[in-house]
């Protein structure tokens, strides 16, 4: 009964949830079980497949002349009157894979959804914006700032605030997006490299409802460029090192030096003549562990604070009290970079000229924070959720010494935010105008022990990450949705 009643707040339907559960067994984890409905396993090989309903969903295109223009809703049996079903919430805390999820199917009995808007086209998903995004690899890439279609359009009902905002830094596969995309009203991702804005080359992909037109940079510029933002590296760096951007944050420290003192006696040795495979090996090596020239025939790893300058955070932004050289680099090694982040978030600016509250899931170190600040933004009050203790006392420590005026309401684990401590927070704070979630990453089974070997190469291989934890994303999506129903 509990896995059909979260199958049921997700969003599916009585019958795909009782062919689940009957095909595959009520031990199957509930997010396989989501999984399976999704992509229509339920109805292999099962002659009673075609009395049964199938998730439907669409994906809404660009205008040229305004983001939001009216698009209409799509329901999967208008011509015979049925309106898109709503979301609903209810305080299921006892599952990381509990979240509500907007359908376009017929409403369940007992639930009446409100009325927006009808329309009587197919409600089948349109994955052509797949085919926008996909490399000759299953990853995705840009040769470019933006997608090819940075102004698309979106429903008129899904653009409408609170706004809600999902950035996810690491390179995952197109079919993870295309799932993400079916869970948050399918809307179309919006990718970009962070290049175009800072002197870190990393792909990044975004799910949200902000508007794309009138969008603007943060001033002042920032370092485009590692010689930029670490200027005495200038004189040491040799011509076939044509790197210009750091490709990754590395958070492993042990056996680095090591590795640089063995780089620095080869060159010396040869007087800085090298084969092009002793250059293409050192080359490789200084991207996957941020090695910069910091002397003459001397590689040393980026500190700390030259990543903070280069992800738009002030300096010593991860010095709280008690942090290591690891811990830093850790809590540097998956968060937003702000300027990038801050470009996407400047339509914000004019929305909310006395501010906003915000809402934000897996805060990590504060980008979403740090980046609203530089954009201007008065922070009338910020509920942040992170599990993170150090990542907790960094945010903490910089909303204490950048003077922010509002409140900080810090929270640990996700789960805690049942619907009595939302409706609670809600009524201190005020109603919720932004919702912000960084993805967060979880812990790779016995990655300290990588990231700390005496290996370099095996802590440059640290930075292969298991496969998306969709249980946090779903958290992600409960939240936005409980948060929108209340504006309703």
């Amino acid at each position: 009964m509990e896995i059909t009643l979260q199958l049921l707040e997700m969003g599916f339907s009585e019958n795909q949830v009782s062919l689940a559960i009957e095909k595959f067994g009520s031990k199957t984890p509930i997010s396989e079980l989501a999984d399976k409905i999704f992509s229509g396993q339920i109805f292999l090989d099962t002659p009673r497949s075609r009395s049964y309903d199938t998730v439907k969903v669409k994906t809404e295109y660009c205008s040229p002349d305004v983001v939001s223009q009216s698009r209409k809703m799509n329901t999967s049996e208008t011509s015979r009157g049925k309106r898109p079903k709503e979301e609903y919430f209810d305080d299921f805390s006892n599952s990381t894979s509990q979240f509500q999820h907007v359908d376009f199917q017929e409403n369940r009995k007992g639930k009446r959804p409100k009325q927006e808007s009808l329309d009587d086209s197919s409600s089948f998903l349109d994955s052509s914006w797949e085919e926008k995004v996909k490399p000759n690899s299953s990853r995705y890439g840009m040769q470019q700032a933006f997608n090819s279609n940075p102004c698309r359009s979106i429903n008129k009902v899904v653009a409408q605030p609170p706004y809600f905002f999902y950035g996810n830094v690491v390179d995952v596969s197109i079919d993870c997006w295309v799932k993400m995309s079916h869970f948050l009203y399918s809307l179309e991702p919006e990718f970009v490299n962070s290049q175009y804005f800072s002197a870190l080359s990393r792909r990044e992909g975004y799910l949200h409802n902000l508007p794309t037109t009138n969008r603007f940079h943060i001033p002042p510029e920032p370092p485009m460029t590692i010689q930029d933002a670490i200027p005495h590296t200038k004189k040491w760096w040799p011509s076939w090192d044509t790197r210009k951007h750091l490709s990754c944050i590395n958070s492993g420290t042990s056996g680095i030096s090591q590795l640089c003192e063995r780089f620095e006696k080869l060159l010396r040795d040869s007087r800085g003549v090298l084969s092009s495979q002793q250059q293409r090996d050192i080359l490789h090596r200084s991207e996957k562990l941020n090695l910069v020239w910091v002397g003459a025939y001397k590689l040393g790893p980026v500190d700390p604070e030259h990543i903070e300058l280069i992800l738009g955070y002030p300096s010593n932004h991860t010095q709280a009290a008690g942090n290591s050289l690891t811990a830093r680099l850790e809590s540097l090694r998956h968060c937003f970079q702000t300027d990038t982040l801050g470009y996407h978030l400047s339509v914000l600016k004019s929305m909310f000229p006395g501010g906003l509250t915000m809402l934000s899931v897996f805060s990590g170190i504060g980008g979403a924070e740090v980046t609203l600040h530089r954009l201007g933004i008065k922070l009338k009050g910020v509920i942040s959720i992170e599990t993170s203790e150090t990542n907790r006392r960094i945010l903490k420590r910089w909303w204490e010494s950048s003077g922010q005026t509002g409140e900080l309401v810090q929270i640990e684990d996700i789960q805690a935010l049942t619907t009595k401590k939302f409706e609670s927070l809600i009524h201190k704070l005020g109603s919720i105008d932004f919702v912000i979630c960084q993805n967060s990453v979880p812990q790779i089974p016995n990655s300290k022990q990588i990231s700390n070997s005496k290996d370099p190469k095996m802590a440059a291989e640290s930075d292969n990450l298991p496969d998306f934890d969709f249980s946090l994303y779903y958290e992600f999506v409960r939240v936005v949705q409980r948060v929108r129903s209340m504006k309703r």
